[in-house]
């Protein structure tokens, strides 16, 4: 059974138009749609009919993705808007997303279109949904109260002191008290108004869960008040940490089976994992970050599975063709990562991690800002982890020599921080090197 779709299309080229449209009707949409080309036509068709959803290409001879962008910003309809392009940067992509777009994917690797559109279209419908109810709730204070009874998320009623002057059944529940037992109380968070932040319900309620909290200020009696909504997460955040786990687990197990053909870094990847991690939270990275940051680091080897045995395992000095062969492992890694279902900057881990803060590094010579926090961390501790390492050509190097090398590239080839948080945590004995 096919879904119908309304798509408007900002594209210049009709062959890749009826390419994606082959896409989407193998993705399950059965579309109705229209071309577009200009700045015009789009804000016509906006102001004219009536659309699911705007898929754009980035450049065209007389139109680009961000002014499709801040056209239909401009229109003031609210529909959402995926750019897509044949060849364009990391500089482009973020441009993009800032300027609103809700995906940014390539031409050639339009699998992940289907799915992103099915996303945007229930976020769509949910938005539309709690715009209405939020109408609604401005409308009187009679239907205000009855939705807000109603509602299957948890809402208070604030004044201005934070003190709760109205609570329905749903708030009663998630915060593990009775509404006589709220209405009159002191609600204890800080208020932060507009967006959504995630709250830890034990620290009103004692008991587990998450919630979603978003702040609205409205007339209730005739007072300015704020409207407190509770959206119980609680099991998606759960699911959300099944499913890193997962990750990490198949991670670990790829990497098990990855060094079985290198016996001379078996084991490379957990300890360069363990010690990103220890070096992460010592600089204070929120746990997005760290779960990303181990995941990098056990798969940032993964492009090995594309270099010979014969040169993984070879006990002496490689040669200029053999080394040259080698290195291709970063993009080779990356190539891998970057088509799983995975975070942008673990692919950038793989490619980046034999980089270098002034531009010495493989394989792309990049330098300074082109570098993410992430990367830079991974490097360091690749380099900590490398030389300590035992190889049939060397003996691992002690610890003095280590700190001795990254001391010596400190604000040059490495992050200064990152350096001295892996210092550290040696000094501290926090992680043991095997040198």
């Amino acid at each position: 059974m096919s879904d119908n779709l309304r798509l408007l299309m900002v594209e210049d080229d009709e062959n890749d138009a009826a390419f994606l449209l082959r896409h989407l009707r193998k993705a399950g949409f059965e579309t109705e749609s229209l071309r577009v080309q200009t700045r015009e036509a789009m804000r016509d068709a906006l102001l004219t009919g009536r659309w699911d959803i705007v898929v754009s290409d980035y450049k065209m001879p007389r139109f680009s993705g961000p002014e499709a962008l801040r056209t239909l910003r401009e229109s003031g309809v609210d529909i959402p808007i995926l750019i897509v392009s044949g060849a364009v940067g990391e500089e482009a992509a973020v441009e993009c997303m800032r300027l609103g777009a809700a995906d940014f994917m390539m031409k050639d690797r339009l699998s992940r279109l289907g799915p992103a559109i099915r996303r945007e279209l229930v976020d769509a419908e949910s938005r539309r949904a709690r715009k209405k109810a939020e109408r609604h709730l401005l409308r009187s204070e009679a239907s205000a109260r009855r939705i807000i009874e109603s509602s299957g998320d948890g809402m208070l009623v604030l004044d201005a002191q934070s003190d709760i002057r109205f609570a329905n059944p749903e708030a009663a529940i998630m915060l593990g008290k009775s509404v006589d037992e709220l209405v009159g109380g002191r609600f204890g968070v800080p208020l932060s108004f507009g967006v959504g932040i995630e709250l830890d319900v034990n620290i009103l309620s004692g008991k587990p869960g998450t919630v979603e909290m978003k702040v609205t200020e409205v007339e209730w009696e005739g007072e300015d008040s704020y409207l407190v909504t509770m959206h119980d997460v609680t099991q998606r955040k759960r699911t959300e940490e099944e499913l890193r786990a997962s990750y990490v687990n198949l991670a670990d197990t790829l990497s098990r089976a990855l060094a079985s053909r290198d016996p001379y870094t078996s084991g490379h990847q957990h300890r360069v994992a363990d010690l990103v991690s220890t070096v992460g939270r010592n600089l204070g990275l929120p746990e997005e970050q760290l779960w990303e940051l181990r995941l990098g680091a056990l798969l940032h080897d993964v492009g090995k599975v594309a270099i010979p045995e014969v040169i993984l395992n070879k006990p002496g000095v490689l040669t200029v063709e053999e080394l040259a062969l080698a290195r291709t492992h970063a993009e080779e890694g990356y190539a891998i990562l970057a088509e799983a279902l995975l975070p942008k900057s673990v692919a950038l881990m793989a490619l980046h991690h034999h980089e270098r803060m002034d531009g010495s590094g493989y394989p792309q010579g990049l330098s300074g800002d082109a570098l993410s926090e992430l990367d830079r961390i991974i490097i360091v501790c690749n380099v900590a982890e490398a030389m300590s390492s035992f190889r049939p050509y060397r003996r691992g190097a002690r610890v003095e020599g280590v700190v001795k090398e990254l001391t010596a590239g400190r604000g040059v080839k490495y992050e200064a921080d990152v350096v001295d948080s892996v210092v550290h945590v040696l000094a501290k004995g926090e992680f043991i090197l095997r040198g």
